[in-house]
């Protein structure tokens, strides 16, 4: 294992030095970043450490590594940093098409080149997000190479689930600055912002069918929520669990209507905001460490949605019933405020458009809340207890339909299991109180 792990190490060295250096000291960002000034003939590349990004840090379906670079240009002081490069594993053609590496990719590289640029451009402010210096995309293979935000003083959440109220609210106030300025963005000039987007691909359910392992894992997860809803609230009707597992079994058609723009709510959104792309800068606050602010990367699936397509994707993902339910409303409140304000400050226009009041965006949170319950259904577990393989085996592996089903069925154990119905439970209570029919556009249910 340790001579496979070395012969991988000198193999993405040697591309480094050989391929990507040359592309790097191209892009504007990455010679800024290292005072490279004039013609780069004279820049030499000194030493490369590399290390790989493992499932201890996050879920990934690429392989990514850190590599820490030290170079120099002519007589000038030696230099060192890091970048991070994302790379697709190596795959059969069948299997990169089927994830969508493709879109996630282009939609990226589109985001950090031509989106994030202009939407700066328009507010006169740079947003939290790490520097693009590179990317490229081929057949059967994609890359992209950024910035380490850690050289910023940004690092990821050490809770994977379950962040803590401090957390929450800063991830969503910066949430609601992206928000709001899409939305301003669109209201002052909706063609420049079309004009930005309308090359964005759907990059999860622009397909007839999902990879084979990944498919038998979305119907035993619904399986799972089943079993669960029906051990831990007997209340529920037998009826509405059945219908709610049969609408979103059907893991395709569902979420490729959820996602789905709706005018007038729908804006630039990240659409997988969770703890796993977003990072926090810390400070000692009365003498315990607090975040204090918050930066979003991997752009992979941007798209033009609901807003609350990402509030509720967070939430679900990223936070328990404690912190999620018993302080919704700050939470809320946090999130809105900075919509409001970025809204207001790009329009200066001190009217908001109902569409943008708080309770239209309420509604429309309890609308994603079959959505996001969907998501976690699979995926939570996944953050819970991480697989231990690498990308490229998990890809490629031989497993059986009942090995499949019994991982899916156990992974994450009972803290799963409560948390997924005590989401069920908040969105049972709601649906009920509000008379919120969540079937009725699906004619499958």
């Amino acid at each position: 294992m340790a001579a496979t792990l070395e012969k991988k190490i000198k193999v993405e060295i040697d591309w480094l030095k050989g391929t990507l250096f040359p592309k790097l000291l191209e892009n504007t960002n990455f010679r800024t970043d290292n005072s490279i000034d004039g013609a780069t003939d004279n820049v030499k590349l000194i030493n490369v450490q590399l290390k790989f990004i493992g499932v201890e840090e996050a879920f990934m379906l690429t392989t990514c590594y850190r590599a820490i670079i030290k170079l120099q240009q002519g007589n000038k002081p030696e230099k060192t940093t890091t970048i991070v490069v994302k790379k697709t594993p190596n795959l059969p053609q069948e299997v990169f098409d089927g994830i969508q590496f493709r879109a996630l990719f282009s939609n990226e590289i589109i985001a950090y080149n031509s989106i994030l640029p202009a939407l700066e451009k328009f507010t006169g402010h740079r947003f939290n997000v790490p520097r693009f210096y590179y990317g490229d995309l081929q057949n059967c293979s994609a890359i992209m190479v950024l910035k380490d935000f850690a050289a910023d003083n940004f690092r990821m959440a050490k809770q994977k689930v379950n962040l803590s109220l401090e957390h929450a609210l800063v991830a969503l106030k910066m949430l609601g600055t992206f928000h709001g300025t899409g939305f301003a963005l669109k209201h002052k000039n909706p063609t420049e912002f079309k004009r930005l987007t309308e090359s964005l691909r759907e990059p999860r359910y622009d397909v007839t069918d999902i990879p084979g392992e990944w498919a038998m894992i979305v119907e035993f997860s619904v399986e799972r929520l089943g079993i669960s809803t029906r051990k831990y609230l007997p209340h529920i009707e037998e009826s509405f669990i059945n219908r709610y597992c049969k609408m979103i079994s059907e893991y395709v058609l569902f979420g490729r209507k959820m996602v789905a723009p709706v005018e007038p709510l729908a804006t630039l959104c990240h659409g997988d905001y969770l703890r796993n792309n977003i990072a926090f800068k810390y400070a000692e606050v009365n003498g315990t460490e607090q975040p204090i602010d918050s930066l979003m990367f991997d752009m992979q699936t941007v798209r033009i949605s609901s807003p609350m397509l990402d509030v509720a994707t967070f939430l679900s993902l990223s936070t328990y019933t404690a912190v999620r339910q018993n302080h919704f409303d700050e939470i809320f409140d946090a999130y809105y405020t900075s919509l409001v304000k970025a809204f207001k400050e790009n329009t200066k226009e001190e009217q908001l458009p109902e569409y943008l009041s708080r309770e239209s965006l309420l509604r429309e949170y309890w609308r994603f809340l079959p959505y996001s319950i969907c998501i976690a259904s699979h995926f939570l577990m996944q953050l819970v207890e991480p697989m231990d393989e690498g990308t490229e085996e998990m890809f490629t592996r031989v497993v059986t339909r009942e090995e499949v089903r019994e991982d899916t069925l156990r992974r994450g154990g009972e803290e799963t299991d409560l948390e997924i119905t005590q989401q069920i439970r908040n969105m049972y209570d709601i649906l009920t109180k509000h008379n919120i029919d969540i079937f009725k556009d699906f004619d499958y249910v």
